[in-house]
């Protein structure tokens, strides 16, 4: 196998001009005219003769011109420095796509420009490993292997759909498939981004303007529904758009186009735009007129049907009206009068509980007062509680301590979703009750050292689990109703209890939103939840496929279901998705770049041998030159002893 050759310095190559100039000198040869005279003393009144300048004469054959040739592509090849890429040389490309939406405006230049662009580098070692990434967390390899034909085949297939995201986890994978320096980590992109050093970066982007969807809902208003819109001018001009709204049915196909309408919006001018949801209709979809980019030009929404969660209070007294009072600010509740219908009960601290709840193990309350009868007191259940009954049914939990002061011990709070990022300065209560922690309870809150707030879960028989908010403390004599982190506290709590329910429901969604779905659905295994996707106009995708977490990447319809056959069961949720991430659908910033060509050469001299013949090529140079200058200088000795035998006017 001949070793592959490449010029590390192509611009030596221009040293080549030098030949076309040489011939055309030894074109323009000035050639004398001799006369010859009998006397020389006629010399001295002999008036000189013009020769007429330098004269296009026949090409006269010579030595000096073949030196000076041999000199000049002697000296053009050590000037382009030739160089032969090693036998046992081997590097690493990786190629880490832009996933972002925006790239979408740029993807066929983009894929287009990765395959003139990469050609190059197949060439700069024996062996080439090729790598093609995507940014964004989770996104599995697209290619991986020695064929850069098969590369560039996974990149047609390639469709960027996140919204603005992190690049560091991305490329600090594909720094690390790189071997020492023996490669190259190439990000495409559309805009200038910070890297760290040693990264390429390649961007077919190039800035225009652009007008799209930031957002939208549907709201119930009265008794009828209103969608809500908001578009955006990105770009810095004014622009003019028609915007329309269209009935889809179930089966595809819009069969109510709505009529356009115009809308004019300044640079960067947000507008809100309304109007009534049609009478009967399941789903809209909000048109622009289409522009480049496509992604924001189209909002589909679905008529809500909200996830209720049914809560029954079963206690009676302040803390019972305070907890309702925050129960009933949450969205999307009900409250019921049968503990058997709901999806979470309020009582007080009860382990044998088999229903979502939330529980109070200290209160101030007098239980006896909630049922008329008598109450007898019972065995205590352990944690210092004890319990009454009621005609025969456990009704009602409490301490049997007597209220206390309030305790000044600060509140800490543990690194929990339910907690995070909420104060608690604010919160004062009597002293922590006796429940204790087990290893299967997630604590929340901390004073003196015991759990304030917790949440302990438990199996029942069957593989259903519950879980159970307990507070650890007087919740009606403590500061509780003007602490907004205990609001937030429930509000959150009923919202993981709304995720399990399997009702069916409905809403809109941004474009790969996590949706919080019953455990028996959110897996990613076959025949557990099954995703069937539609498209803007209701056109079904070819087969559903597996749930795995979120909404579609794209604008659409969706439905969610138990199992792989929508006609078979109910789905549990109907969605449709919008792309609203307008800092992708600005592109003032998108720009060309290639810094390839730089780290190309340097990777190519690493993986490469010099000319060892060098120094042969220079001596070559320099003897043709002496050859030249020696020839021409005994030539003119020669014509100097001619002339004075017979000189020449």
């Amino acid at each position: 196998m001949i070793p592959s050759l490449f010029f590390a310095n192509p611009w030596g190559l221009a040293a080549l001009a030098a030949v076309p100039a040489l011939v055309a000198i030894h074109f323009l040869q000035e050639r004398s005219r001799r006369v010859r005279t009998a006397t020389l003393f006629l010399l001295e009144r002999a008036a000189p003769l013009p020769t007429g300048g330098m004269r296009l004469e026949k090409f006269r054959n010579s030595l000096p011109f073949w030196m000076q040739l041999l000199a000049i592509l002697a000296l053009t090849w050590l000037l382009a420095d030739p160089r032969w890429v090693r036998s046992d040389s081997r590097q690493t490309v990786v190629v880490v796509l832009d996933s972002s939406a925006s790239m979408e405006a740029f993807r066929v230049p983009t894929v287009n420009l990765i395959a003139k662009r990469l050609s190059s580098w197949d060439a700069l070692a024996s062996r080439t490993d090729w790598h093609l990434l995507e940014t964004g967390p989770g996104r599995p390899p697209l290619y991986a292997g020695r064929s850069l034909t098969e590369l560039l085949d996974a990149a047609k297939g390639w469709r960027p759909v996140l919204g603005t995201h992190d690049f560091s986890a991305s490329l600090a994978i594909a720094t690390a498939l790189v071997p020492g320096d023996a490669g190259v980590v190439i990000l495409v992109t559309d805009r200038p981004t910070p890297l760290p050093g040693g990264v390429a970066v390649l961007s077919a982007g190039e800035p225009f303007e652009n007008v799209g969807f930031s957002g939208g809902d549907v709201d119930r208003a009265d008794e009828h529904f209103v969608w809500r819109a908001l578009v955006t001018n990105h770009g810095d001009t004014p622009q003019e758009r028609e915007f329309s709204a269209g009935i889809v049915s179930d089966t595809g196909t819009p069969v109510i186009p709505g009529q356009s309408k115009p809308i004019r919006l300044e640079p960067r001018q947000s507008r809100t735009i309304e109007g009534p949801w049609p009478e009967g209709a399941k789903r809209v979809v909000l048109a622009l007129s289409e522009d480049r980019f496509g992604l924001d030009d189209a909002l589909p929404l679905v008529r809500p049907v909200p996830r209720i969660v049914r809560v029954a209070i079963t206690i009676r007294g302040p803390t019972a009206d305070l907890l309702g009072r925050m129960v009933r600010a949450t969205d999307g509740v009900e409250i019921v009068t049968d503990p058997a219908t709901a999806d979470l009960i309020i009582s007080w601290l009860d382990p044998s509980a088999d229903t979502d709840g939330i529980q109070v193990a200290v209160t101030d309350d007098d239980p006896a007062g909630d049922e008329a009868g008598d109450t007898p007191v019972i065995p205590s259940l352990g944690d210092g509680i004890t319990q009454t009954r009621n005609a025969g049914r456990i009704d009602e939990r409490t301490p049997s301590r007597q209220p206390a002061a309030y305790d000044p011990a600060w509140v800490t709070a543990e690194d929990h979703p339910l907690v995070r990022d909420l104060g608690w300065g604010g919160l004062m209560s009597g002293p922590v009750g006796d429940v204790t922690p087990t290893p299967v309870d997630e604590p929340l809150l901390w004073k003196s050292g015991r759990p304030l707030a917790l949440v302990r879960s438990k199996t029942l028989p069957g593989g259903r689990r519950v879980q159970h908010l307990v507070m650890n403390f007087d919740v009606a004599g403590s500061t509780a109703a003007r602490s907004p982190g205990v609001v937030v506290l429930v509000q959150r709590f009923i919202d993981r209890i709304r995720a399990k329910i399997e009702r069916p429901w409905a809403d809109n969604f941004e474009t790969g939103q996590s949706i919080d779905m019953p455990p028996g659905l959110a897996g990613s295994t076959a025949g557990r939840g099954m995703m069937t996707v539609a498209n803007i106009d209701g056109d079904l995708s070819p087969a559903p496929s597996p749930f795995r977490g979120r909404a579609p990447w794209g604008p659409g319809f969706f439905t969610v279901s138990a199992s792989g056959e929508p006609s078979s069961s109910t789905p549990v949720v109907t969605g449709a998705t919008h792309f609203a991430d307008s800092r992708e659908s600005d592109f003032r910033k998108a720009a060309p770049a290639d810094t390839l060509e730089a780290i190309r050469m340097e990777q190519a001299i690493k993986q490469s041998i010099e000319d060892p013949w060098a120094p042969l090529w220079l001596g070559i140079a320099i003897g043709a030159l002496l050859v030249a200058w020696v020839w021409r200088t005994a030539n003119a000795r020669v014509a100097d002893s001619d002339f004075a035998l017979h000189p020449v006017v």
